[in-house]
């Protein structure tokens, strides 16, 4: 059912209702009203038209129409001419008028662009004689249609239609080109107001939805009489229907800022099952390429990734990462070997192709339509529009046939005489090689082309003479064109002016091959009347002008510029041919840009300020789907096309799930990149399911199966995952690389903590039970990469899995302590100094001997500060931790080296005693240290004493060896030191003093030559001893190995010597405080006499 325009009604202060006199032809595009007197029976003519219709309306039965039945409900005519202005918001084109009009009223078609705004009236004579049989009225086809009914009039001199046609399609032209810039300006204005002021009073609104639609009185109801409802239940109107109500829903959703990645993806079943029923790639990619892929995303995080946000340089990152590796895969891609045998023409690499180069395929074009930047010399690099990096890519990637125009430009006589010609000229144009297209346009040929191969020429004398003209004028047109310089912001003035300019130039060509039946104004006060034509006087006057292949071509050509859908879909080879070609050229709606710009400005929803704008890939979306609805479908068995086709409808998830499919290292840089892009979509949130509905067992019982990990976990961090995987296997991947490094990096770019440490465990537990002692370049790898991602704890407990293994399977005691350093496990340090510590005042001896020194313990005592400062770049806490416990036994270490320095006989007195004042000294700050826990008689384990309280009985046990000398080797402040720390271990609880008595034993029986000091007595008393070496099966172990094997140690002095292995601590402790007295009060004599200096 045709839409209807109602006819403004006439003025009330009309006297009588009268109908000018019509000429009428069928088809016209206009009405004419002759200035003939009108005999009309009553009241004056409403205007200077004539008139021979009595007063009064028809009845319904004359015409049947309910258009007809509303004017005569209303009582007034039809008023044209002269007639006196209809009421405001009334008026034909009045763009305030309320879009009242039922959905099944606008089926037959909206009007064209704003540019470009034609309207046509249909005349009808008085006896119905145009109506349907459904009440309706054919409007003519639109301006824009490429082929129509050739309608000249009787008397047109086709010789003489030259000057005048051209002058007023001039300022036909120019005033549509007024018009549409007075257009942009108001709408420029318009976004500086708010949303309800927009609403209220914008004059730049659709003025199809604007209008009123149907021919109904006002008052009546929308849907009217019964054959209105028969119309509407045709199959056609219904389909009609169903598609405005699509289109209005998509304008709509357009409207509020909502884009296509929200609606509905046509695909997503297909692709999910695509991807979900194939198993993962392996990893089959050589190391090299792996490392290098994964060198680059890595200066992605590196260089685009900050403390502070900064839009423009994460662009640039994005930009250049993303052509770096496109171009790095490229280049792998030509070093496959290619498939044997002949592959029929596909959109892609063929079927027999290698995983990769699918899989590069898909990157290349995704990557390039998010991230391709142009460098431009005045505003610095820019993302060119998205239909030229889409045109671009299938020059590139998706041409079948790259030589075709080369060959027909070179084709001889003359290209115009392929029989490709047309095909490839407008097949050219759609790819966008608008410089191609023209230049083989212009030098076709004309003159050579024949009828058949001997036959006569097809184009000679005046026929020539306008193919030339007008093929020249379409090539004048296409080289205006902005996609000629690679201007394809198709939104912009420029092709707003080009498309006006091409619509004039194919109005003209029209206006040529048909004659003057087209009307060059929209005004409909021409002084052209046409008249009826039959068909042979049409086709006479199309072969008087030009020949009407070419007329056709020319036709299809400009339907292609100007964005017919049709002449577009009718061209393309393929469906991602015709999605590309839509997207580009097609013009869908003038006003839409100007709706989207306002939506923004004023919702602020773009998705990503990196990627492709919303605004194209919603256009992409919207022509694909076209494309689909047109019954050009991908091949859903093919999935290099269901991932293009996901590609197109922004469904990236799919995409990621395909390429995975066919390489690991691709999907996982597209979905990373993707990610830091903004144009990857974030996972839902999981939500909890209610109490009372069902849950997954009973969801799975009834094979409903619940969300998958991509949708819970986000696709990019399940494909990492995977990823990684693959990637712990690979052993090594280069001298410097183990597979595992990688994963681990990999695995810390996850989006999801918790679930990036729950793999990395798992990782860390298969790759740990592989260490031995021999692994401590793996470890500090491990340690380095996992500190560097963040995570600390697994850094922490794989120095300390590796300092266990050392100590329970070698003797690097430095090693071990630096490692256990490294895990911050105070405890765990101080065991194995415990250890050091215990072994040699059981042995009365540096332990372990000089010349078993590991490396790292020999650096850390004997270049202590050196080797300190190196550990601390690594990692400073552990430095000064591993530097305050080692002062123990380093000062121990040296008391005992000191010592056996000593000799009675090789050495002067002085000498000697000064070794023993030396040694003195070390050996009482070790006993103040190990004194620190017990100050006062009181245990206090929070002062975190260096030295253990267990050892003090036995360091006292060394100190008997000073006292009671001569001269005084023991000064005053020794002295107090001493004696604190008798009164401490006497006053303290009796168990320390008991776990300090049982070492005490021990070291005692431990002594060569003592009763009771026996390999066998010694290992009775550790094994029941309740000291805290006892309970270290390490120590247990060294102790019973050294015990055993224990040779001649040479020692300066052995204070075990003086007493039995059975004497008790008490007595020692006896001793130590008379010796002490002695000592004290010969210094006071000695300072007394003025001879004591100390």
């Amino acid at each position: 059912m045709a839409h209807r325009f109602i006819v403004p009604d006439s003025p009330t202060s009309s006297e009588a209702p009268s109908t000018p006199d019509r000429k009428y032809t069928r088809g016209s595009a206009s009405m004419r009203f002759d200035d003939a007197p009108s005999t009309t029976p009553a009241g004056p003519p409403p205007s200077s038209a004539a008139s021979f219709t009595p007063a009064g309306a028809p009845t319904d039965s004359f015409l049947g129409s309910s258009m007809m039945r509303g004017g005569a409900a209303t009582g007034k005519s039809f008023g044209f001419g002269n007639s006196t202005a209809a009421p405001p918001g009334r008026t034909l084109f009045d763009r305030n008028s309320p879009a009242n009009a039922p959905l099944g009223r606008s089926i037959r078609g909206r009007g064209p662009s704003a540019l470009s705004q034609q309207f046509y009236v249909d005349e009808e004579d008085a006896e119905g004689e145009d109506v349907d049989a459904e009440g309706d009225y054919d409007l003519p086809p639109p301006r824009t249609s490429l082929f129509r009914t050739s309608l000249a009039p009787a008397g047109f001199d086709e010789d003489a239609e030259g000057d005048t046609a051209e002058n007023d399609m001039d300022a036909h032209i120019e005033k549509m080109i007024d018009q549409e810039m007075d257009m942009e300006d108001d709408a420029e204005a318009d976004e500086d107001q708010d949303e309800d002021e927009e609403i209220a009073g914008s004059e730049v609104g659709d003025m199809f939805l604007n209008m009123r639609h149907d021919d109904r009185p006002y008052g009546q109801p929308i849907i009217g009489d019964e054959s209105d409802l028969m119309v509407l239940n045709t199959p056609a109107a219904t389909d009609r229907v169903r598609k405005e109500a699509e289109e209005i829903y998509r304008r709509s959703s357009m409207r509020f800022g909502n884009s296509i990645k929200a609606q509905h993806f046509h695909f997503a079943t297909i692709a999910k099952d695509a991807y979900t029923t194939q198993d993962v790639a392996r990893l089959t990619e050589p190391p090299e390429l792996i490392l290098k892929t994964e060198s680059l995303v890595c200066r992605l995080y590196n260089e685009g990734v900050g403390t502070e946000d900064n839009v423009e340089k994460m662009d640039n990152s994005l930009a250049n990462i993303a052509s770096n590796l496109v171009g790095l895969w490229d280049e792998y891609v030509e070093s496959l070997p290619q498939p044997e045998g002949e592959d029929d023409a596909s959109i892609g690499p063929s079927s027999q192709a290698e995983p990769f180069e699918k899989a590069a395929y898909i990157a290349h074009l995704v990557l390039r339509m998010h991230h391709t930047r142009a460098d431009t010399t005045q505003d610095g690099e820019k993302a060119p529009p998205l239909p030229e990096v889409m045109f671009e890519w299938m020059q590139n990637s998706h041409n079948l046939y790259p030589d075709q125009l080369r060959e027909i430009n070179r084709y001889k006589p003359s290209p115009a005489c392929h029989q490709m010609f047309w095909l490839t000229l407008r097949n050219a144009l759609l790819r966008g090689d608008v410089k191609g297209a023209s230049q083989l346009l212009r030098n076709a040929g004309w003159e050579h082309v024949r009828k058949s191969a001997r036959g006569d020429k097809a184009y000679v004398g005046k026929a020539l003479d306008n193919v030339r003209r007008f093929a020249n004028a379409t090539c004048d047109v296409l080289d205006q064109c902005p996609g000629a310089n690679m201007d394809w912001d198709i939104w912009n003035s420029a092709w707003t002016l080009f498309r006006v300019r091409a619509q004039g130039s194919l109005d003209k060509l029209a206006l040529f091959a048909e004659g003057h039946e087209i009307q060059l104004d929209d005004s409909m006060e021409d002084d052209f009347a046409p008249r009826v034509q039959s068909m042979s006087t049409m086709a006479r006057k199309a072969s008087s002008q030009i020949p009407w292949d070419i007329y056709e071509n020319l036709q299809l050509t400009y339907g292609i510029i100007l964005g017919d859908q049709k002449a577009i879909l009718d061209t393309a080879q393929d469906w991602c041919e015709a999605t590309i070609g839509l997207f580009g050229w097609w013009n869908d709606n003038s006003q839409r840009r100007n709706q989207l710009r306002l939506s923004r400005s004023r919702n602020n929803l773009s998705s990503s300020r990196f990627g492709a704008s919303d605004d194209y890939l919603q256009r992409l979306g919207t022509a694909f789907y076209q494309v689909i609805k047109a019954d050009l479908n991908p091949n859903v068995m093919n999935p290099v096309e269901v991932a293009i086709a996901s590609v197109f409808e922004g469904n990236m998830n799919a995409v990621i799930g395909i390429l995975r499919t066919w390489s690991l290292p691709i999907a996982c840089s597209v979905a990373e990149i993707a990610a830091l892009g903004e144009w990857l979509p974030p996972p839902d949130a999981p939500t909890a399911m209610p109490s009372d509905s069902l849950d997954l067992d009973d969801l799975a019982l009834l094979g409903i199966s619940g969300p998958s990990a991509d949708e819970n976990e986000g696709i990019k961090d399940t494909t990492l995952v995977l990823y990684a995987r693959e990637l712990a296997g690979i052993d090594p991947m280069s001298p410097q690389q183990d597979g595992w490094e990688v994963a681990i990096q990999v695995l810390g770019r996850m989006d999801l903590p918790e679930k990036s440490e729950e793999t990395v465990g798992e990782l860390l537990r298969d790759l740990l039970a592989t260490l031995d002692e021999n692994s401590s370049r793996t470890v500090n790898k491990m340690w380095h990469i996992l500190n560097e991602l963040g995570m600390i704890a697994f850094a922490e407990e794989t120095a300390e899995t590796f300092a266990d293994i050392l100590s329970k399977e070698s003797h690097r005691y430095g090693e071990a302590l630096w490692y256990f350093a490294l895990s911050h496990r105070t405890d765990r340090v101080r065991e194995v100094l415990n250890l050091l510590t215990s072994y040699s005042l059981v042995q009365s001896t540096p332990y372990p001997p000089e010349n078993e020194l590991d490396p790292d313990l020999k650096d850390l005592l004997r270049k202590r500060s050196e080797t300190l400062e190196h550990r601390a770049e690594q990692d400073l806490e552990a430095a000064q931790l591993l530097g305050r416990m080692l002062s123990g036994y380093a000062t121990l270490r040296k008391f005992y080296e000191l010592r056996d320095q000593y000799s009675d006989g090789g050495m002067s007195a002085g000498k000697a005693l000064s070794l023993k004042r030396e040694a003195m000294t070390a050996l009482v700050a070790v006993i103040a240290s190990s004194d620190d826990n017990i100050r006062g008689g009181l245990y206090d384990d929070t002062r975190d004493a260096v030295v253990s309280e267990d050892f003090l009985l036995a360091l006292l046990g060394e100190a008997t060896y000073f006292i009671s000398q001569t001269p005084a080797v023991v000064s005053l402040s020794q002295m107090d030191v001493i004696l604190k720390a008798v009164e401490d271990i006497q006053t303290v609880g009796s168990r320390v003093y008991e776990a300090c008595d049982e070492f005490f034993n021990l070291v005692l029986s431990s002594g060569q030559g003592l009763k009771g000091s026996t390999p066998a007595d010694l290992m009775r008393k550790s094994t029941a001893g309740g000291y805290m070496m006892t309970g270290n099966t390490m120590l247990a172990s060294h102790i019973s190995k050294s015990v055993a094997t224990a040779g001649k140690v040479t020692r300066g002095w052995d204070w075990r010597k003086s007493w039995k292995a059975t004497t008790k601590s008490e007595d020692v402790l006896r001793k130590l405080r008379f010796g002490l007295a002695e000592d004290l009060a010969a210094l006071w004599l000695s300072e007394a006499d003025g001879l004591f200096v100390y």
